[in-house]
């Protein structure tokens, strides 16, 4: 148990100090305490007790404070491990910032356990079984549900790597921990194979540390040199990619434009308020450029939001103009049956639909028809991007939102950072984006982003449909 107390403790003094200001830092810290703690509490009985008696140490306020260490500790881990494993797991999910009472959750969950405190153990238990299995079962089954469940559902390769390492170091054990600390001792009058956890506990230690020196863990990131420097690298890497991305598409509408603007002049077609719409596009643009770079400091930190009350149905339509030059054989079908607001940084957004009907253009090489419908549920503002092109493959699909993947082989100016940037944009706005595609059958691209509350700020038009 010696080797249980050092691990943990161990495992959870690097990871809190690694990242101490994030909230899953510290409940898997705090699961790698409370687990070390029935550690101690097993080294105090069958090491340092004996050692006292052997040197003839154990006074009677020796052998009460040995005796108070290890209760406490005892209960620190059969109280605390459900507790914290459950904080993790809930905070630990993606949508966690959006379950309206998450601030009072934790003191939510914390009732049942203090409410331990008030139930005294039958003669030779160290805790209440009846009762705490009662509350302390179902939190940890609920903890490897929400992992198993954020695992499975995640679409981007390397999130999904660092999720399978944190549900394989997590669940087994924690899984033999509440048979052999709970359901064993409370139905079985088992009560010493927690002695077991031993090897669980090893496992999990090994696959911590394995991934901590190849991959990273929670943040922890163990190397023997050259860690700074190759994050360097990659962040640099990463910032300029995204820059170049974004400058790549609205250097292409400015030509788009300007070339419009060329040739209508030679023709003698010029019309004063379509050429002052096509400049208004062109300066969009321009701004854009110097919003994207202002907002990605330095091209090598990351990329921040600036958020706003914006209209989703008013940016959508702006971004459609803006491709307007690019429709050529597209059947655009408009639906906007959400007339209200969005808190969203306009930049940042205002890119992510535009690399999305982007792509939706490029898969209709030969025209075709695009959807976009704007919708709202109860609590979710629904944005989908519909296109009748040639779909993707499995395998592809599997792959569309990993940095530096794409479909588009032998593009120059194609960079594979268009779905991977998105999909950490519309992440940072709390919000989640799938796509769903078959061969022949077209793609569609569905993004949802929490409600900022029931008010309208006005009205638009609920449809529209255009064609070029």
């Amino acid at each position: 148990m010696l080797f249980v107390l050092v691990g943990l403790w161990t495992i959870g003094l690097l990871l809190i100090l690694t990242d101490p200001k994030r909230s899953t830092t510290r409940w898997i810290s705090s699961i790698a305490f409370t687990g070390g703690s029935g550690g101690l509490s097993a080294v105090i009985a069958d090491h340092l007790v004996p050692a006292f008696a052997e040197r003839g140490w154990l006074t009677e306020p020796a052998a009460y404070v040995l005796g108070r260490a290890e209760l406490t500790s005892s209960l620190i881990c059969y109280y605390g491990l459900p507790y914290t494993f459950l904080m993790f797991a809930l905070v630990y999910h993606p949508n966690y910032p959006l379950w309206g009472r998450g601030k009072w959750l934790p003191l939510a969950l914390l009732v049942p356990v203090a409410g331990s405190l008030l139930f005294d153990a039958k003669p030779g238990d160290p805790i209440p079984y009846g009762y705490v299995t009662v509350w302390a079962t179902p939190y940890i089954l609920a903890g490897i549900g929400l992992l198993l469940s954020v695992t499975l559902q995640e679409r981007n390769s390397f999130l999904r790597r660092n999720r399978m390492l944190v549900t394989a170091a997590a669940v087994p054990t924690l899984l033999f921990a509440l048979f052999t600390l709970y359901l064993l001792p409370t139905f079985f009058g088992m009560h010493e194979y927690w002695r077991y956890n031993t090897f669980l506990i090893a496992f999990t230690i090994a696959v911590i540390v394995g991934s901590s020196f190849r991959y990273g863990f929670m943040g922890l990131q163990i190397s023997i040199q050259n860690q700074k420097l190759d994050y360097t690298l990659r962040a640099i890497t990463s910032g300029t990619s995204i820059l170049n991305h974004a400058i790549k598409n609205d250097v292409g509408k400015i030509r788009l434009f300007g070339e419009k603007i060329k040739f209508d002049a030679a023709d003698g077609l010029t019309n004063a308020e379509e050429l002052t719409r096509d400049v208004e596009v062109i300066m969009k643009a321009s701004q854009h450029i110097y919003d994207m770079i202002y907002r990605i400091q330095g091209q090598t930190q990351e990329v921040t939001l600036r958020t706003e009350e914006i209209l989703p149905a008013e940016l959508m339509r702006e971004c459609l103009d803006m491709l307007a030059p690019e429709m050529h054989g597209i059947e655009v079908n408009e639906l906007y049956a959400y007339p209200g607001r969005l808190i969203a940084d306009r930049a940042q957004l205002g890119e992510v639909w535009t690399n999305v009907l982007t792509n939706a253009l490029e898969a209709m090489p030969q025209g075709g028809t695009l959807s976009v419908k704007i919708s709202e549920t109860k609590r979710k503002i629904v944005i989908e991007v519909k296109d009748s092109g040639l779909g993707m493959e499995k395998h592809q699909l599997k792959r569309v939102f990993d940095p530096f993947y794409s479909t588009k082989n032998g593009k120059k100016m194609n960079f594979g950072l268009g779905l991977s940037y998105c999909y950490a944009i519309v992440q940072k706005h709390k919000g989640t984006m799938n796509i769903h595609s078959k061969p022949g059958q077209g793609t569609s691209v569905f993004m949802q982003f929490p409600k900022p509350g029931n008010e309208k700020i006005r009205t638009v038009d609920v449809e529209g449909q255009r064609s070029s």
